[in-house]
């Protein structure tokens, strides 16, 4: 990230896609390594045991791979895994582990053992409540309960805006969503202190140059003028008195690029608190990665 670095040498992991809190709720499947794929030779040791090490879950993902970068661009080094595997640029290495197998347990703990943060981007969205519900909840509760057991020391989360919730939680739409994501921030809760985890709640994300229905998306250049118009000083305003379906309409669209400075900001603990709720916190927060 231009004009920011990260001195010391944590490690950055970043899990993309299935989680659960353990014991308490799903377990995973354990057994079964990782396979790395190098990114490039190690330049110097020295160099790279003074780096943060950061493991990003889901880093293969629309977002985990912008976090991927962004923290690679800090100055860490970074570890994506995913269920495919497959190389990220930025990534120093990148591991295959499948977050709905739970024999794959043992291959998560591995893969996250050393880092010094993790960060986890996985998520699914669609309309099968259930599986919602294992990709947002079980998956990241998996990945929690792992980082855990590995000694990692701080973990970030992308969670989903309270506003979103709060207004289409009141319908039968995307309950499986809803219900993921509030597992898997009481199984952040219940594992890490305060101060020792720090979750990004966006509302709707854009970037990118393509369109996409599922899950829906607008490009940067179409994205950059929504959030030019929603967030102006007069829709803001009409917003902040606007009924719930109609402040979530009007509520101002996010960066994938802010998204992933927040993540940044959240790991190296350059933002106060423990959450960044809306696209306003989470702006804020990315200006001070």
């Amino acid at each position: 990230m231009p004009g920011s670095s990260i001195a010391v040498a944590p490690r950055v992991v970043v899990v993309g896609r299935r989680q659960s809190c353990g014991a308490r709720r799903h377990q995973r499947h354990a057994k079964k390594s990782p396979a790395v794929i190098p990114r490039a030779s190690a330049e110097n040791d020295d160099a790279t045991s003074t780096k943060k090490r950061v493991v990003v879950l889901g880093g293969s993902g629309f977002v985990g791979s912008r976090v991927v970068k962004r923290f690679a661009d800090a100055g860490a080094s970074v570890t994506s895994v995913s269920k495919s595997g497959k190389p990220i640029d930025g990534a120093e290495s990148a591991l295959s582990v499948n977050l709905a197998e739970q024999a794959e347990e043992d291959a998560l703990v591995d893969a996250l053992r050393g880092a010094d943060v993790a960060v986890s981007c996985v998520g699914v969205i669609g309309t099968d409540d259930a599986k919602m519900r294992e990709g947002n909840g079980t998956f990241n509760v998996r990945a929690i309960e792992a980082a855990k057991k590995a000694g990692v020391g701080r973990f970030v989360y992308v969670s989903v805006a309270s506003v979103v919730p709060n207004v289409v939680g009141k319908t039968p739409l995307m309950k499986g969503y809803f219900e993921g994501k509030t597992m898997a921030e009481e199984c952040l809760a219940k594992n890490y202190q305060q101060g020792d985890y720090f979750i990004v709640k966006p509302s709707f994300i854009y970037g990118g140059e393509e369109f996409s229905l599922t899950p829906p998306r607008v490009t940067k250049t179409y994205g950059d003028l929504l959030s030019k118009v929603l967030g102006s000083g007069p829709v803001k305003a009409i917003a902040a008195k606007a009924p719930g379906p109609i402040a979530l309409t009007l509520a101002e669209p996010v960066s994938v690029d802010d998204v992933a400075g927040a993540c940044v900001a959240g790991a190296i603990g350059t933002v106060a608190g423990s959450v960044v709720d809306g696209t306003d916190e989470i702006k804020e927060a990315a200006s001070k990665a």
